[in-house]
């Protein structure tokens, strides 16, 4: 049998580049088995001819590629969301100072009245209990 050969399942030949790709989509062993039709004998021999590695190495090998495309696309995903994301924080930024600010002036105000009180003021102030 050629190296390059494919495995013939009972469902569909599994090629290098399909058993790579279900690997990279993260399939676990029982999932690619049901998916081609074949038992792990069958795929742990011609895996071996692929890759001349065993077939749990080969696949923990494989696998890595799709985790760094998972990440790629995360990244990807958050470029696209950091625009988004600065103007939510930028408006949320800007709300608080303006409430910062609107309390700030209240506060002052308050404080201004004390140097000048109203008559209410003052009777309150001195009221005798």
């Amino acid at each position: 049998m050629k190296e390059n050969a494919p495995l013939a399942g009972l469902r569909r030949e599994m090629t290098r580049e399909m058993f790579e790709e279900l690997c990279g989509l993260q399939c676990r062993l029982p999932e690619i088995l049901g998916y081609v039709g074949t038992n792990e004998k069958k795929l742990a021999a011609w895996c071996r001819r692929q890759y001349r590695m065993p077939l749990a190495d080969a696949m923990d090998m494989i696998r890595q590629d799709g985790l760094i495309e998972i990440r790629r696309a995360g990244f990807e995903q958050l470029k696209k969301s950091a625009t988004l994301i600065g103007q939510q924080y930028t408006r949320y930024l800007t709300a608080t100072a303006e409430d910062s600010a609107r309390e700030a002036e209240a506060l002052a105000r308050k404080i201004f009245s004390l140097g000048e009180p109203g008559e209410e003021e003052v009777g309150r102030l001195f009221e005798e209990e």
